[in-house]
C-alpha cells in the first residue's frame, strides 16, 4: 500500500491551550503510519506558532485567515486526506496510544463497516464523569442508538474514505445547514452505505469544559439533531415525524423528565416503534426496554412516582425501582411543602 494507511483530520480555532497535548497523543501512537491534518480555520491566538513549531514531517497544516466555519473546515480538511482510512479528532480532545491502530485493523476485517468509533471517558477538569453509554453495543444496537441520540464521539470515530466520497457525491460531506450536529447527520448519511460499528475499549478522552461546541451551542445541537432524527422516521411516522424526534431528543437524547402520563407514554411507544422496525433481535430489544427504563425512572425520580402506575413491565431492577420510587416520592412531598410556603408568602404579602 502507498501512502498513509490512516489520515488524522483536526479542525482548530483558537486551540493553543489544548491543541499540543491533542497533537502529541497523536505523534505517540503505536502505529506510526500515519498523516496528520490540521486544518487552522481563522485562529488568532497563539495556534499558528504551536502548529509551526512542530518539526514531524507527517504533520501538514492548512491554514484559512477567514474561517469556514464547523464543517466548513472540515470538509477542506477531507478534500486533502489522501489515507483510505480517516479518524476525526478535535483539538481538545486526546487519542489514547492504541486508537489509530485497533480502528484501522477492525476496518481491515469488517468490510461492510463504513465507520468505527469506540468507547470515551469524558474528562471534566481532573475528574472522570463517564460517558452516559451503553457499552458492548454491536452493530445493529449501534444503529438504534443513533434512532434514539448521538452515541458516537467525533474525535473518537474512523471512517472509509470511499464511503465518505460516496456521502459527498453532490453535496458536501458535512453539512453546514446541520450544525452543530453535522456529525450526527454524516452518521445518519453514512447508514446508507454499510454498518457503523464501535469498538468496546476506550480509545479516546473527551475533554468537557465550558467552550465546547456541545455546551456552549446545546440548545441548537437539539435542534438540529432532531431534524435529522425526523428525516430518518418519515418512513415509520410520516406526518408525526418531526414530533416523535423533538419528543425523543428531549426526553431521551437531552434527558429531560416527561412532564406527564400522556407525554411518558408517547415517548415509550415511540422506542418500541422505531426498535420494532431495527432488526437485530435481542440486542435491539434488550436496548429498547433500557431506554425506556431509562425515560420512566427520570420521570419517577423528577417527583413524579405516579407515573409508574401500570408501567411496572418498563421497571428496571427491584432495587433501582424501589430506589426510584422512593426518591421520587420525597422530591413530591418537597415539591408540594415548597408550592404551600409560596402561596403562605403570597397571603401574608
Amino acid at each position: 500500500m502507498s501512502g498513509p494507511r490512516v489520515s488524522v483530520l483536526v479542525t482548530t480555532r483558537d486551540g493553543a491551550a489544548t491543541i499540543g497535548e491533542s497533537l502529541d497523543s497523536v505523534f505517540r501512537q503505536t502505529m506510526a503510519d500515519f498523516e496528520l491534518l490540521v486544518v487552522d480555520d481563522g485562529s488568532v491566538d497563539g495556534t499558528p506558532a504551536i502548529l509551526s513549531a512542530i518539526g514531524d514531517p507527517r504533520l501538514r497544516v492548512m491554514r484559512h485567515e477567514r474561517a469556514l466555519g464547523i464543517a466548513g473546515a472540515r470538509n477542506a480538511g477531507l478534500a486533502l486526506c489522501q489515507a483510505p482510512y480517516v479518524a476525526m479528532l478535535d483539538h481538545d480532545d486526546l487519542c489514547l496510544p492504541q486508537r489509530l491502530a485497533a480502528q484501522a485493523d477492525y476496518l481491515d476485517h469488517h468490510p461492510g463497516t463504513v465507520l468505527v468509533g469506540a468507547a470515551v471517558r469524558i474528562l471534566s477538569g481532573t475528574s472522570d464523569v463517564g460517558s452516559g453509554q451503553p457499552a458492548r453495543v454491536g452493530p445493529a444496537g449501534l444503529r438504534l442508538l443513533l434512532h434514539m441520540g448521538n452515541p458516537l464521539t467525533w474525535s473518537s470515530v474512523m471512517c472509509r474514505r470511499d464511503a465518505l466520497a460516496a456521502v459527498a457525491a453532490g453535496e458536501p460531506t458535512l453539512r453546514a445547514a446541520a450544525e452543530p450536529a453535522d456529525d450526527f447527520d454524516l452518521y445518519h448519511r453514512l447508514l446508507a452505505y454499510g454498518e457503523v460499528a464501535r469498538l468496546d475499549p476506550v480509545l479516546t478522552l473527551y475533554r468537557w469544559h465550558g467552550s465546547n461546541t456541545s455546551h456552549r451551542r446545546a440548545v441548537q445541537i437539539a435542534a438540529r439533531a432532531a431534524e435529522v432524527l425526523a428525516r430518518a422516521y418519515a418512513p415509520w411516522f410520516g406526518a408525526e415525524s418531526e414530533a416523535a424526534a423533538a419528543l425523543v431528543i428531549r426526553h431521551l437524547s437531552d434527558r429531560a423528565p416527561v412532564p406527564d402520563a400522556a407525554t411518558l407514554d408517547q415517548v415509550l411507544a415511540i422506542i418500541a416503534r422505531v426498535a420494532r422496525a431495527s432488526p437485530g433481535g435481542c440486542e435491539v430489544q434488550s436496548l429498547a426496554a433500557a431506554m425506556q427504563w431509562s425515560v420512566l425512572r427520570a420521570a419517577v425520580r423528577g417527583g413524579r412516582p405516579w407515573l409508574m402506575g401500570g408501567r411496572w413491565r418498563h421497571r428496571g431492577s427491584s432495587a433501582d425501582t424501589m430506589t426510584s420510587m422512593a426518591i421520587g416520592g420525597i422530591r413530591a412531598i418537597r415539591r408540594r411543602l415548597g408550592a404551600r410556603a409560596a402561596s403562605a408568602e403570597i397571603v401574608l404579602f
